[in-house]
């Protein structure tokens, strides 16, 4: 199965526009500060050098066929400034994506690069791809957390220094991570439940306007112990979600 070119594809606050060799201007701006190339190497590249390269990308694959790429530029919602970009590097089969993200350094610590790469992977995921995975050097912990909030795990594989990530995804169900937050509110509301009717059974009990002993003032403690792990496990869920 072979992926189809890149398509727009439109977040809560971004959108990840198709990449264009006219991008290459406004992009070596975005991708101008020295540290983002820490973890991965390199130096801030030039308009022409965004430019050749863009030129090679927009191709959509490479000379043997053996891979399909997909490039994007995020911006901040329509007709925004670019951010940043995402890519995917697909097998020739569609089945397996190697995905990558950059934010620019003005647009870091809003959640960004989780969101686009969020979009992403559901859109992959709609085309068919059945396994995502991430280059992340081990110290680039800002990666770790986007690839975690994707759903990847760490493997043992190093290639080049940096750690394979990687996930299964089901093609058949597209927004996974949307389900992931769902099921987190859910959890929430039920945690909520479970707290008040075991606190409301204990205040009632005390005042002799239930009957029950200690047994039931027991039964009733658990109830609120499971209902607030209930919502501490779903807010923490979320928060991996939105990282």
């Amino acid at each position: 199965m072979t992926v189809p070119p890149a398509a727009r594809i439109t977040t809560a606050r971004l959108v990840l526009d198709p990449l264009s060799v006219d991008d290459a201007h406004e992009m070596a701006t975005v991708l101008a500060a020295p540290a983002l190339y820490t973890h991965t190497g390199g130096a801030p590249p030039t308009v022409a050098k965004l430019r050749d390269r863009y030129a090679a990308q927009v191709v959509g694959a490479s000379a043997d066929g053996a891979e399909t790429w997909c490039n994007w530029i995020v911006r901040e919602g329509e007709g925004g400034p670019a951010t940043g970009y995402v890519q995917a590097t697909i097998t020739a089969d569609g089945s397996v994506a190697d995905v990558a993200w950059v934010i620019g350094e003005a647009w870091q610590g809003r959640g960004y690069a989780s969101e686009a790469a969020r979009g992403m992977v559901e859109w992959l995921g709609r085309q068919g791809v059945r396994t995502i995975t991430a280059h992340i050097h081990p110290d680039h912990e800002a990666s770790a957390r986007v690839a975690n909030a994707l759903g990847l795990k760490p493997g043992l594989v190093m290639e080049e220094g940096e750690l394979v990530w990687r996930a299964a995804i089901d093609p058949r169900l597209p927004g996974f991570a949307d389900r992931r937050r769902r099921v987190a509110r859910l959890n929430v509301l039920v945690g909520l439940a479970l707290a008040a009717f075991g606190a409301f059974e204990i205040v009632m009990v005390r005042r002799g306007e239930l009957p029950g002993g200690a047994d039931q003032v027991i039964r009733d403690v658990v109830l609120v112990i499971v209902g607030i792990g209930m919502i501490a496990f779903a807010l923490a869920a979320r928060r991996r979600v939105h990282r």
